[in-house]
């Protein structure tokens, strides 16, 4: 059976989901339609704490079993078989001996952020139904958070640090590629270029920019609204049958729009002070990273 062989290792809110609307248009790649199967982070779904609100989601849109991940890829004759999953760059010591283990030197693509803009990211997408705490106080919640065994898209900080888990993958792997979200952003198409063709796949594909992940990061109007849309445990049985009735594509399409339109236009921005206090808690890291990847032009801190 086939088994994936490229990987999207993260980092989450890094354009990856931009990334994959834009590979799934090439007609030699496919990514199952869940994009982030989880399978190698398997052991820390299900050891998550049932008080983290975030795990049901996990457990419902996850692949968490051997069986049910290749069947993602049965009978698909795309090239390029891919799976996205984005935690796996911080859960790098659980994920790199499993996926050594399954695929023989696979493609890994790295996308990283600026780590503050990057945690920053992550906190809005959270508080739109979950967070209750500040930015600042979230992230000093981190470590009882982990102790807690919340899922690791709670860490806004850790999942920014970056050094360690490049190096790991660029030693454990022969076939990794870097690329800075951006650079990704400024010139896409030269990017998708260069990415088709580290994916030995026809790199003068032209992709569509139309409406991929034009989400607004705005604050929530209804945090209730948006976990009844964000949980099959809510609005469950009616889920189904817009399902069966919309198909699984336009329903998600139509949640979607739903939740955009309970977002204030209204963007919420890092102050200046605020920015200066968490770009020194990443400083260290982001000049490790750069001296041991000295080819990234990494101007985050400036």
């Amino acid at each position: 059976m086939p088994s994936p062989n490229f990987f999207i290792v993260g980092a989450p809110k890094s354009g990856t989901t931009s990334l994959y609307h834009y590979l799934i248009q090439h007609p030699d790649v496919f990514i199952p339609s869940s994009k982030e199967p989880r399978f190698f982070i398997n052991d820390h779904i299900l050891n998550t704490n049932d008080a983290d609100p975030i795990k049901e989601y996990l457990l419902r849109t996850s692949s968490l079993e051997e069986s049910a991940y290749l069947n993602l890829y049965k009978d698909k004759k795309e090239k390029v078989l891919a799976d996205a999953s984005t935690q796996y760059l911080y859960h790098h010591k659980e994920v790199i001996p499993k996926m050594k283990a399954m695929v023989e030197d696979p493609k890994i693509l790295i996308l990283l952020r600026n780590p503050t803009d990057r945690a920053y990211s992550n906190f809005l997408h959270n508080r739109l139904a979950y967070e209750q705490l500040s930015f600042i106080d979230s992230i000093a919640a981190e470590k009882k958070r982990e102790k807690d065994k919340f899922n690791s898209f709670w860490f806004y900080k850790e999942l920014g640090m970056y050094s360690e888990p490049v190096k790991a993958y660029k030693s454990a792997f022969s076939q990794v590629k870097v690329v800075l979200f951006e650079d990704f952003i400024k010139n896409t198409k030269e990017s998708m270029k260069d990415i088709y063709s580290f994916l030995e796949i026809d790199a003068d594909f032209q992709i569509s920019e139309y409406l991929v992940n034009k989400k607004n990061t705005g604050t929530p109007k209804s945090k209730w609204l948006n976990k009844v849309l964000s949980s099959s445990k809510n609005l469950g049985s009616l889920k189904k049958i817009a399902s069966f009735i919309l198909g699984e594509e336009k329903l998600k399409l139509f949640v979607e729009l739903i939740m955009r339109s309970n977002l204030s236009k209204k963007k919420s921005r890092l102050s200046d002070e605020l920015r200066k206090e968490v770009n020194a808690q990443f400083l260290q890291d982001v000049q490790k990273l750069q001296q041991e990847q000295p080819e990234l032009d990494i101007n985050w801190m400036k």
